[in-house]
């Protein structure tokens, strides 16, 4: 299960970066119009914008406007039709059906690409649609409360009101309350906004039962975690990005965020600092990732399994090289990848406080076990292990604004040879409209949780390439692709290509003069022995 590196973003220093902050004091570089290259491969569902045609068999009619069809019908029909290829998908399959009956599935079973297309298309029509229903100045007039529903979700899960009574059972307002120290009145008022989003329903008058997202709030400590890290640290931070903006416009320091602002900590210490202190805080935001980072499309087999379009390591594999996972928390990507390539020998880099804190043995798979090593680094430092043939970040640089980014690939270059590969595993943003509409909706969100939390931010293919660029131009930018299913993108840079080449040259030129000289020394040698004759 892929983790969220918490480890390594708590202590870090905020002051490395400073000089560089100085002379780059934008998150991104440039907002030119160019189109960046699209990524080799793309996840597997269909990623064309909701109000494109769609695309249909020998059999299906079309979804099409005419003359005599709105798009609002043209968009009923498309949930209709999508809708059908799930249920009927789900019937062949004998599986249970979409519901939030208390005994219902918590999650989708894993689906086909073709029918997690459909339930994609059903989720971005279904959204088109309600905004065309309430209009453009409804739309924007109830919209901009949904963080109401938030902050009654807040309080449901601080109290830990799903955990109150069985999944099976009811209880009336007064028994529940009675278990609280909410007050009767706000309880009911909070409860039932959070029933108009499936949370608990009401079957009579003051009797409340639970419905599957109420029951699973209660069963799953993750999603309990992930709730409270955005509704009691992101969510008030949120409130504070405008005042963060205005105070401090270039928005890249990690101490001057909309979280600093909310927390009291402006100029004195980022949010890694401040989680650091309070292992509550960031015992709940380890879970919340692993909450997040654990679900579908995020799992580690996208870059080990090569099959599936990972990262292939087989040249590193064939000579024995070393793989460095910076920032790698208790090595578990590097387990993975040892139970598969045999002779690659693995350095996990972090804080003291995780190294120490991994288990020993790092996994139970001795072979893979004893050519992985642990060893303490701070990132903002020299890197440590020199002539490495691969140096790994996950989930690294979308917590750091350019400046300090520029900064933790500089770091690299002292210990680089020629070849030596850089590879970013994050996200990689797409032009508006080419994700499907939910991914584009989680990616976008992402991005703004990382500027409430650490004026960092979630990138494109054209601005990697100009983080390596500016860090030194002895990095060649190699390209994005993304596994299929994946959420997360494969950036590649590569330091001094252009040496590897020079010297593959002149030992090929080598190897004839080589040979010219020995033969020259076999003729000279026989004529020599003829005349002794």
């Amino acid at each position: 299960m892929s983790k969220f590196k918490l480890a390594s973003l708590l202590s870090r220093s905020s002051s490395s970066a400073t000089d560089v902050e100085k002379k780059l004091n934008r998150r991104s570089f440039s907002f030119s119009p160019s189109k960046p290259k699209k990524e080799v491969e793309t996840v597997s569902i269909d990623t064309k914008p909701t109000m494109a045609a769609t695309e249909t068999t020998e059999t299906e009619a079309p979804v099409t406007e005419t003359s005599s069809t709105s798009h609002m019908v043209a968009l009923a029909r498309k949930i209709s039709q999508e809708t059908e290829k799930i249920e009927a998908y789900m019937k062949e399959n004998k599986l249970p059906m979409p519901s939030f009956d208390v005994d219902a599935p918590a999650d989708f079973p894993k689906l086909p690409e073709e029918i997690l297309r459909s339930r994609y298309e059903v989720m971005s029509a279904t959204k088109e649609l309600g905004l065309l229903a309430q209009g453009p100045r409804g739309s924007i007039r109830w919209g901009v409360q949904q963080f109401l529903d938030v902050m009654a979700l807040q309080v449901i899960n601080h109290y830990g009101i799903a955990k109150l009574f069985p999944a099976d059972a009811t209880i009336t307002l007064s028994e529940l309350q009675a278990k609280t120290s909410l007050d009767p009145i706000n309880l009911a008022r909070l409860i039932r906004l959070a029933m108009t989003n499936g949370i608990f329903r009401e079957p009579s008058p003051n009797m409340i039962a639970h419905t599957a997202a109420s029951r699973v709030l209660a069963e799953d400590g993750d999603l309990e975690a992930w709730v409270g890290f955005n509704s009691e640290d992101i969510f008030p931070a949120s409130a504070h990005v405008l005042q963060a903006l205005k105070t401090y416009p270039e928005a890249t320091s990690l101490t001057r965020t909309g979280f600093c602002f909310a927390f009291d900590t402006v100029d004195k210490e980022p949010m890694f600092a401040t989680f650091g202190k309070d292992p509550i805080r960031a015992r709940r935001m380890g879970r919340a990732m692993m909450s997040l980072t654990g679900g579908e499309g995020y799992e580690v087999s996208y870059f080990v399994n090569v099959e599936g379009g990972g990262y292939d390591l087989s040249s590193v594999d064939a000579t024995g090289g070393t793989f460095v996972d910076i920032g790698g928390s208790h090595g578990f990507v590097c387990v993975d990848l040892a139970k598969r390539y045999k002779n690659i020998k693995f350095v996990v880099q972090d804080l003291p406080k995780t190294v120490d804190s991994a288990p020993k043995p790092i996994c139970d798979d001795p072979q893979a076990a004893e050519r992985i090593s642990l060893i303490a680094h701070d990132f903002f430092a020299e890197q440590p292990t020199k002539d490495a043939d691969v140096y790994y970040f996950r989930w690294i640089m979308h917590n750091y604004s350019t400046p300090y980014a520029i900064q933790l690939l500089k770091n690299l270059v002292p210990a680089l040879k020629p070849g030596a590969r850089i590879v970013i595993n994050d996200h990689c943003l797409l032009e508006p409209g080419q994700e499907n509409a939910f991914d584009e909706s989680l990616m976008r969100r992402m991005d703004a949780v990382m500027l409430t939390l650490l004026n960092a931010q979630e990138r494109t293919e054209a601005e990697f390439k100009e983080l390596f660029k500016a860090a030194s131009d002895g990095f060649v930018f190699k390209g994005v692709r993304r596994p299929k299913g994946c959420r997360m993108s494969i950036i590649e840079a590569v330091w001094r290509p252009d040496l590897v080449i020079a010297a593959a040259e002149a030992k090929e030129e080598e190897v004839p003069k080589t040979n010219g000289v020995a033969a020259e020394a076999a003729t000279n040698g026989t004529t020599a022995a003829s005349k002794d004759d």
